[in-house]
């Protein structure tokens, strides 16, 4: 760039206005970006520090580490370790690769119908929450209420975080959620005291 900086510079002045954004693209746009332009957000918005990269450097350039994209089709399980059969990117060809370890970077699941966590699977199983038409997340409003299965936006019951980033996106990262909760603590703060002063 002219002015001396780089693309990092790009991506960290877009960031406040993330939200802004996903909240003014209609709900066709955002699914046409989930589908194709999500990975290449990821890797550009959440990248590793310097020195992490420099290690990872190092460990290929010695043949310690070999980064091969694609996608694994079967695990066998063996002692002491794995066979995994793996279709590298652009290609048919299998590949095959003995390992002692497997540790999945995948991330956690953020459609709320497969969750794990009980909290979250006993809300959307008995209605009090539903997820988002995208499937990535709680159904909140814009003000991270959740709306349960009727489409009515809880009191009582918030997500804040990764769960609420159907309707805010960038919503992962510490500042992003100490907005969200600042926000929301705003909001309890001023509804106790309508109530207080109702009674």
């Amino acid at each position: 760039m002219q002015s001396g900086g780089d693309w990092r510079s790009v991506i960290d002045g877009l960031r406040p206005h993330v939200q802004a954004i996903w909240r003014a693209m209609p709900r066709k746009s955002r699914r046409r970006f989930l589908e194709h332009a999500r990975p290449w957000w990821d890797i550009h918005r959440h990248r590793m520090a310097p020195e992490v990269e420099a290690k990872i450097r190092a460990l290929q350039e010695s043949g310690q580490l070999r980064i091969l994209a694609g996608h694994s089709l079967e695990v066998d399980a063996k002692r002491g370790g794995a066979s995994v059969s793996i279709r590298p990117r652009a290609s048919e060809v299998l590949v095959r690769l003995e390992v002692s370890r497997i540790v999945s970077c995948r991330g956690l699941t953020s459609d709320p119908r497969r969750s794990a966590n009980p909290l979250v699977a006993q809300l959307v199983a008995e209605g009090y929450a539903r997820a988002d038409p995208l499937g990535i997340g709680l159904d909140v409003d814009n003000d991270c209420a959740v709306v349960d299965a009727n489409g009515r936006a809880s009191e009582r019951i918030f997500a804040v975080g990764p769960m609420s980033q159907a309707a805010f996106w960038e919503s992962i990262a510490v500042p992003d959620i100490r907005l969200q909760a600042a926000s929301l603590a705003r909001r309890l703060t001023e509804q106790a005291h309508l109530t207080a002063r109702a009674t």
